[in-house]
């Protein structure tokens, strides 16, 4: 074989070994491996290019930004969630709560302002008509469902998103309407999202194929603890890795909406279990990488 075509079939044979993996089991962990670390990474990928996201307006200029949807003469004053993204601050679970335990009330940041109307005046009109409004001072309308108790209307106008919906009904001749203005997602979100997902599923093929070959030269009790932690640890992570690719997904289908793609890792219940299961899977890497103890025979007397 010349010697020019002699480098690449060596690096080629070289990948195909450390990306080995056979029989039923072997593939499964692979596989699970490797779209856990895809999601995973996408998802730090995306969280990192949230961070090129704009501050929220002062508020006189949301005012100018929403002014047109905004009823006639209304005279309330905006209230701010000025974070990217957060717990909903209305929400009086303690801090340490939300950051062990996770929360389902995961929510973007935003300024808004908060109406109510007696059922005498209609809220789907009370909603279309603002849309409407909008539209005419150069919004573009990304959204519509004027169906049901809670009509709604979006509009998108350089980066920002204008979300108008009633808020149902606040007692028995009452309903809220709210009024919203927050950011669409960064360009740089979608960008390092891709790098993650393309980046992660050959690392974690990568490291299941490396923790693989190991196990088979470890002491069986050893490499059965290897599996569990890793196996189980899988499993533990599976909902979160789910629900946040469920997100990744969202957030490309409709890139002007603010999803976070790191969504299943911070929800209720499935934060404790990624932090158990990604414990757990350190491990297992630690435990199979560690040197198996050579025995030395005794020199003969």
């Amino acid at each position: 074989m010349p010697q020019t075509m002699k480098a690449p079939s060596l690096l080629l044979g070289a990948i195909q070994y450390r990306f080995r993996v056979w029989g039923a089991l072997g593939v499964t962990l692979a596989v699970s491996a490797a779209v856990t670390a895809a999601v995973a990474l996408g998802a730090f990928g995306n969280f990192l290019g949230w961070r090129s996201a704009p501050p929220l307006p002062r508020d006189v200029e949301v005012r100018q930004l929403v002014g047109r949807a905004l009823p006639p003469g209304a005279p309330v004053e905006p209230q701010r969630w000025d974070f990217t993204f957060d717990q909903n601050p209305e929400y009086l679970d303690p801090r340490w709560f939300y950051l062990l335990g996770g929360t389902d009330e995961y929510r973007a940041g935003k300024v808004f302002f908060q109406f109510t109307y007696s059922d005498d005046q209609p809220r789907r009109d009370m909603v279309e008509a603002a849309g409407r409004r909008m539209q005419e001072a150069g919004w573009k309308l990304r959204s519509s469902d004027l169906s049901g108790c809670c009509p709604e209307v979006a509009a998108i106008k350089e980066g920002w998103l204008v979300e108008i919906f009633s808020e149902g009904d606040l007692d028995e001749s009452h309903y809220g309407l709210q009024v919203a203005l927050t950011r669409t997602t960064p360009a740089d979100a979608l960008s390092l999202t891709g790098v993650g997902l393309v980046v992660g599923g050959p690392a974690g093929w990568l490291l299941a194929a490396y923790v693989f070959q190991r196990a088979h030269r470890l002491h069986p009790g050893r490499r059965k603890v290897v599996a569990l932690l890793c196996g189980g640890g899988l499993l533990a992570v599976l909902p979160a890795t789910l629900l946040s690719g469920a997100a990744i997904l969202t957030a490309y289908l409709d890139p002007t909406g603010p999803t976070p793609g790191w969504l299943g890792y911070t929800f209720f219940g499935l934060r404790p279990l990624a932090y158990l299961g990604g414990i757990a899977v350190v491990l297992g890497l630690l435990l199979a990488a560690v040197p198996r103890a050579v025995r030395r025979r005794p020199l003969a007397g």
